[in-house]
């Protein structure tokens, strides 16, 4: 009897130790914020504050801007588990990090693993010095002259849309749909390849895009580490994308750049430009630009491309068939420049104001990618502060915040076009406020791609049909946290309708 009682005695003891060891450990950094005298939210041991997006309970963006809204200051420090991160909100701050003083954040705080390289070499997750040469060889495949070349292609699968949707009337999961169209667009203009996601619903381009976000545990803990511990993501090997989906997606962009390579057949598109990246001695040499580098940048821009066009869509339709006068004010532009021209061109669509007024309050209603993050690559002073940012500290720039604070934007979470009557310029006058793309040398190089896709579908389809809602259509979108980027619980269910031909 005795012994036992020494045994489970020594046990307590060996337990209590650990825990207190376990303890300190956790808490160690828990007076960063504290000794540079910065206001910070109180953390919980072990979890920091990061306790809502950990357990999935909220999305990064939502969680971002909920912190943003619990203080009046320019920036504040919070930590993620142990690791004090800073958080900026003050406009002109948020220009200086990304914009003036954009050589001290060059690099995004998400994980490079060198276990995948495909992963390691996707310009997102790209390290400078290497980053900043990919993106000024790859930034040619996006200027106004390719984006013309681009615009045939784009349009002849904006009339498989319509197609779709005229074989299909009633109700629809748009945001699918949406999606369908841009993966077929992407894979054309960028790859020379037809997805046929239309033709096919079981379409393995469309397949694969659907896994890639897909709001499961796997994606939600695997996709959540690449940002905030990218030392799990290294020790445990883990990839971003399923093993599985990137191998078939690399698989196809290889192939069709290696018959191209043979053949010597020119497409005019995004595949063209890596291929003489390729041949590019000095470059190739310099930045070990092969194949894997070429393939990755590819994979790249399909995964970055077909999901920010088809929510960007898919959410201005939510919006608008919500609100009908917005959808007849948007079908009548669309009607006097099609009138006009006989059809859609390149440049009435580029000259339809409601369109991109429209197109800019979903963005910032629903940025894609509603944070933006940056770590501090060399000891940065912040203006007119005492605070020295340290080398390798994480900066986020809380976007969702920024978007729905009325200071900026009065009644946010209304939907209204005319906020933008002026241009978004008019909100950067100062500092920056509204910024879905990003801003500075790592704004989202395929900008503009991804706005002429979307504009492009959304006259293609409000010029034949109507949307309006159904018994399904959510009052008001709920994110799925289980994905960094915002995607609706339960899709963008609503009506599509046939117009009825306007009398003579």
């Amino acid at each position: 009897m005795l012994l036992t009682s020494s045994w489970i005695i020594d046990f307590v003891i060996i337990i209590a130790t650990i825990s207190f060891i376990a303890y300190k450990y956790a808490t160690r950094k828990f007076d960063y914020w504290r000794k540079r005298n910065v206001y910070h939210l109180k953390p919980i041991p072990f979890i920091g504050n990061f306790k809502d997006v950990g357990l999935f309970k909220i999305t990064i963006g939502e969680w971002l801007k909920k912190l943003y809204d619990s203080t009046d200051e320019p920036y504040f420090g919070i930590f993620v588990y142990d690791e004090p991160h800073l958080v900026i909100k003050d406009p002109k701050l948020v220009k200086q990090i990304l914009v003036k003083d954009a050589n001290y954040f060059m690099d995004r705080t998400n994980a490079a693993p060198e276990h995948n390289q495909i992963i390691a070499n996707m310009m997102f997750f790209q390290k400078s010095p290497k980053w900043k040469a990919y993106r000024t060889k790859v930034s040619p495949a996006f200027t106004s002259g390719k984006l013309k070349l681009m615009f045939h292609s784009i349009n002849e699968i904006s009339k498989d849309l319509n197609r779709y949707l005229g074989k299909n009337l009633g109700d629809l999961e748009m945001k699918e749909v949406c999606a369908k169209f841009s993966t077929d667009a992407i894979a054309r203009c960028a790859f020379g390849l037809n997805s046929h996601c239309f033709e096919d619903e079981n379409s393995a381009f469309r397949k694969c895009g659907r896994r890639i976000f897909d709001f499961n545990w796997r994606n939600g803990i695997i996709q959540t580490a690449y940002f905030f511990r990218p030392h799990w993501v290294t020790w445990l090997r883990l990839d971003f994308f399923e093993r599985e989906v990137s191998d078939y997606l690399v698989d196809a962009f290889s192939s069709v750049m290696t018959h191209r390579e043979k053949t010597n057949i020119k497409g005019n598109d995004f595949l063209d430009l890596l291929i003489d990246l390729k041949k590019n001695q000095d470059f190739r040499e310099k930045f070990a630009f092969e194949t894997t580098e070429a393939t990755a940048q590819a994979f790249q821009f399909f995964v970055a491309g077909f999901e920010t066009t088809s929510s960007t869509i898919s959410y201005t339709l939510y919006e608008l068939c919500k609100r009908p006068k917005y959808q007849n004010t948007l079908r009548e532009e669309i009607k006097a420049a099609m009138a006009k021209d006989g059809d859609i061109t390149y440049e009435n669509l580029m000259g339809m104001k409601y369109l991109d007024m429209c197109v800019q309050e979903t963005l910032r209603m629903y940025p894609v990618l509603p944070f933006l993050d940056r770590r501090c690559n060399t000891e940065y002073k912040i203006p007119n502060s005492d605070l020295v940012i340290e080398k390798g500290l994480p900066v986020y720039i809380p976007m969702f915040g920024l978007h729905f604070d009325e200071k900026y934007f009065p009644e946010p979470f209304e939907y209204k076009p005319e906020r933008f009557e002026n241009g978004q310029s008019a909100y950067n006058k100062d500092g920056l406020v509204f910024l879905p793309f990003g801003e500075g040398p790592r704004i989202c190089i395929g900008e503009r791609f991804g706005l002429l896709a979307t504009k492009l579908a959304l006259v293609r389809i409000l010029s034949e049909f109507e949307v309006v809602r159904n018994m399904q259509t959510p009052d008001v979108v709920e994110f799925d946290p289980k994905t960094f980027i915002l995607q609706s619980k339960v899709g963008l269910p609503m009506k599509v309708k046939k117009l009825m031909p306007t009398p003579a």
